[in-house]
């Protein structure tokens, strides 16, 4: 994993300790709810309560519009179709829109494009959708930039009813309706609602009732869109995730998934959601047909749904391994060619399968720390997915290069691109021209922790008390702790070496933490190392026997300075990139410290080999790179853990002959 900025919440024990007494919540609870900026006993209340209501569906512009233009066709027996997405929160929304439709007698049918077909609707889909007699469409997840395919579509008797949650670019399509919250003009007090969670207040609407009631049917598929979608659970989005929560039991297709996955005996949680659930969904879509994820949601027969959540899952299979098949070619072409020093990374392969590119830029991104778009061919034109960290906007950085592009889409922190094969350079120079001139040295991802704490102190029960705090997702992540200076007793691999347990100590108090999808290769700490945990902690059984789970989010050497290392790594990607690096120093005796360090067998974090060498992290990373080019050793880092080989060298060091050592001693 990438290094992030490590940040400890500030908060007030004397408010949290009062807020406890006042609200008779648990005193950990309150401290957490403080450092998160919800200190007002009412609000605490409000955010912990199991009666929240949904706001008045007609709060979203042109809603009234939507169901004036819905209810007639239905009443009228018109021809229906709901227009999807591929992925989990454009699958959701469309099996919530098809299922209420149909109940209510419509004549519905749905379409949802293949991956392969692009995103969002089509001429040739309008067409199709004309040729079987179509009156209305009805988006759902998309449509919010189809102005030229609505007007077609009108220009074809066809009326069209907009539902999406993405950005508008420019004007508004001609629809009968356009209902999303992101419009300029629209007075919804809530914006950050899924594809799911519009298509949710649209039946809520039709229905004519604030929410509440259409819960038991459908708060289950919006919930699933909103946590696939990585959607804050904030605000409505928390009521209608753990609304959905508890009545994800009573779809058939969800059970089928849960049983097939092995997943049902644990419990659902937004976890399951994001980690076991939207997985399938999408893969449904990324290594075959989607509809396969639609027919899923809808059938209610138990042999049907069966054989299809068997079929989801064995394509989520397929994807995980097409994914690191991917990955590693990726990160290959992106390490020969330096540019995990770009400040956005834009990487370009070959039949790269274009179902899978989305998480491998998540995956490129949470390597190196930076924004990435991954691009593959698709019939001559070149499609990608992106993803951001931290405050990058990818959205406005894309933006910027419109000109060089066909299509282009999204939101702040993932978005998807198309352009000529011929434009791929030049767009991965504009989008980095961009990132310098708006940000200069690129923003850490950061890493949040709630509080610090004695391991001696979480136990079963003060991991029960977080239980209030859930649905856990984005705006209201899983309680993260720190454990600081904890030395390493024990390194014990376990699953055939892919992940690791430690045992760690502090004071006599002992602990044993998780590191999953890590050996003891890339760990970069040995035994005897002193080190800064960040956890979570989780209630387990085994055997029949209730335990406390520790997972490690973030690992880093005790004592480090957090805010002089972090210029620093932005000064060493500024030397590698040749921009300016006025005041940076390397030495020969910083290089022969390195070096004696390497040779005595150091190979290990590249913070701790700093600290062990007293140098700073850019006169240590400059020093490697001065060896490496000389030859003297081969160098790879994977998130912060350094391997290195000696090579035999005969002769002392000509550091003349490094173009690193003279372009920082011709400062």
């Amino acid at each position: 994993m990438s290094r992030k900025r490590w940040l400890v919440a500030d908060y007030d024990k004397a408010l949290a300790r009062e807020l406890a007494e006042e609200c008779d919540i648990d005193a950990l609870v309150a401290l957490i709810l403080v450092s998160r900026g919800i200190c007002d006993p009412f609000e605490v209340e409000e955010f912990l309560s199991d009666d929240q209501q949904l706001g008045d569906p007609f709060d979203l512009a042109d809603m009234d519009k939507a169901c004036q233009r819905i209810l007639s066709a239905i009443e009228k027996g018109e021809n229906i179709c709901v227009y999807g997405d591929y992925d989990a929160d454009g699958v959701t929304s469309t099996a919530i829109l098809y299922t209420y439709l149909k109940s209510k007698g419509a004549r519905v049918t749905y379409k949802v494009p293949e991956r392969s077909e692009g995103y969002g609707i089509s001429i040739a889909a309008v067409d199709q959708m004309h040729s079987e007699g179509v009156t209305l469409i009805i988006t759902v997840d998309n449509g919010i930039t189809a102005s030229k395919e609505v007007a077609h579509a009108k220009s074809l008797g066809i009326d069209t009813v907009v539902t999406d949650h993405h950005l508008p670019q420019g004007e508004l399509p001609d629809a009968v309706a356009v209902v999303d919250p992101h419009r300029e003009d629209c007075p919804s007090p809530f914006k950050e609602y899924a594809g799911a969670g519009v298509a949710f207040k649209v039946v809520c609407a039709l229905e004519g009732v604030s929410g509440e009631e259409m819960c038991q049917g459908y708060a289950d598929l919006a919930a699933i869109g909103t946590v696939a979608d990585v959607m804050k659970l904030t605000g409505e989005n928390r009521i209608i995730v753990k609304r959905g929560i508890e009545n994800i039991d009573n779809r058939a297709g969800l059970t089928a998934v849960l049983d097939v996955a092995g997943l049902r005996k644990r419990g659902t949680n937004a976890t399951t959601v994001s980690y076991g659930i939207a997985p399938r969904l999408n893969a449904a879509g990324r290594v075959g047909s989607c509809l396969r994820a639609v027919r899923l949601l809808t059938e209610e027969d138990e042999s049907v749904v069966t054989a299809l959540a068997k079929e989801v899952n064995e394509a989520n299979a397929l994807r995980q391994q097409l994914e690191r098949d991917i990955s590693e070619q990726a990160i290959q072409l992106i390490e020969k060619n330096g540019m995990q020093y770009d400040r956005v990374i834009v990487v370009y392969g070959e039949g790269w399968h274009h179902g899978v590119i989305g998480i491998v830029a998540s995956r490129i991104c949470n390597r190196y720390g930076r924004p990435a778009i991954v691009l593959s061919d698709e019939e001559g034109i070149a499609v990608g997915s992106a993803r951001s960290v931290g405050e990058f906007s990818l959205y406005d950085a894309i933006a910027s290069c419109r000109d060089m592009l066909i299509r282009f889409g999204g939101h702040a922190q993932a978005a998807g691109v198309s352009l000529a094969m011929d434009k791929v350079d030049d767009f991965r120079r504009g989008i980095n021209e961009y990132a310098k001139s708006v940000y200069g040295d690129m923003p850490f991802d950061t890493l949040n922790i709630d509080c610090k704490l004695r391991p001696s102190a979480i136990t079963p029960d003060l991991v029960r008390s977080l239980d209030v705090l859930a649905p856990f997702g984005v705006g209201n992540p899983v309680p993260v702790f720190g454990l600081f200076g904890m030395k390493i007793d024990r390194i014990m691999p376990v699953g055939n070496g892919g992940h690791l347990r430690l045992e760690v100590s502090r004071d006599g108090a002992v602990a044993n933490v998780m590191l999953f999808g890590c050996s003891a290769e890339k760990l970069g700490f040995c035994k005897g190392d002193v080190v800064d945990l960040a956890v979570n902690a989780e209630i387990s059984e085994y055997m029949g026997h209730e335990q406390v789970t520790i997972t490690v989010k973030g690992i880093r050497p005790a004592g480090v300075d957090e805010d002089k290392t972090l210029k620093q790594m932005r000064l060493f990607e500024r030397l590698m990139r040749n921009e300016d690096i006025q005041g940076a120093t390397l030495t020969r005796d910083d290089i022969v410290k390195v070096y004696r360090a390497l040779q005595s067998g150091f190979s290990g974090n590249e913070e701790a080999l700093a600290m062990h060498c007293s140098l700073d992290y850019f006169s240590m990373r400059a020093a490697l790179e001065v060896l490496r080019q000389l030859g003297i050793i081969n160098c790879t880092n994977d998130g912060g853990s350094l391997t290195v080989t000696l090579n035999a060298v005969e002769g002392k060091m000509q550091l003349e002959n490094s173009p690193i050592f003279k372009r920082i001693n011709n400062l």
